[in-house]
């Protein structure tokens, strides 16, 4: 399995490019490296690239203005692992433990894919290299949503209840839109 990171988002609320905005003492993209770097051999982040991130392994977006959904098809076109896990650069209070219990329960599903009182976690989510063909099809459809690949395929879905288990789900799955996100993240 892969670890994939996006970031290509616009950050419009944030104000200026929030992947590498300086939380702490560590860039907001490297919070997030921290935490996956143990269980994956191989990270990349998928996006556009940036001055400030010469060190990562960077591939740009084979379809660009798809949104995360493109995010996706670019590296599940790339990778050669079978499966890849899905992280938003703008989480950085990833809970390592979790990440490794979905790992071993993805057997061979299509998608596995946290849910909870909140909604669905895309952007925390593992999926199979065999649904590369329904994504690309979404994607010539104009069809950007990631909701509408999960109603397609396999998804096997992690409940609030086993979540919980490891910690709030309020806390691992909260992102960062703007500057105060970061001064309350920085406080914690």
């Amino acid at each position: 399995m892969t670890g994939i990171v996006l970031i290509g988002g616009r950050s419009t609320r944030f104000g200026r490019d929030k992947v590498v905005a300086p939380v702490g003492d560590k860039l907001l993209i490297e919070h997030v490296i921290e935490v996956i770097e143990p269980l994956f051999e191989d990270i990349l982040l998928i996006g556009h690239k940036r001055d400030d991130l010469r060190g990562f392994n960077i591939i740009e977006d084979l379809r660009p203005g798809c949104g995360p959904l493109g995010g996706i098809y670019t590296a599940l076109s790339t990778v050669k692992t079978r499966q890849i896990f899905v992280f938003a650069a703008d989480m950085p209070n990833l809970n390592e433990q979790f990440i490794s219990h979905m790992i071993s329960i993805s057997d061979d599903h299509d998608i596995v894919i946290p849910v909870w009182s909140q909604g669905r976690e895309p952007l925390h989510a593992i999926y199979h290299k065999r649904i590369l063909p329904v994504v690309k099809a979404l994607l010539d459809e104009d069809l950007f949503k990631i909701f509408n690949l999960l109603n397609r395929v396999d998804t096997s879905t992690i409940t609030e209840e086993v979540i919980r288990e490891f910690g709030l789900p309020e806390k691992m799955f909260a992102n960062i839109n703007t500057l105060h996100d970061i001064k309350h993240m920085v406080r914690q």
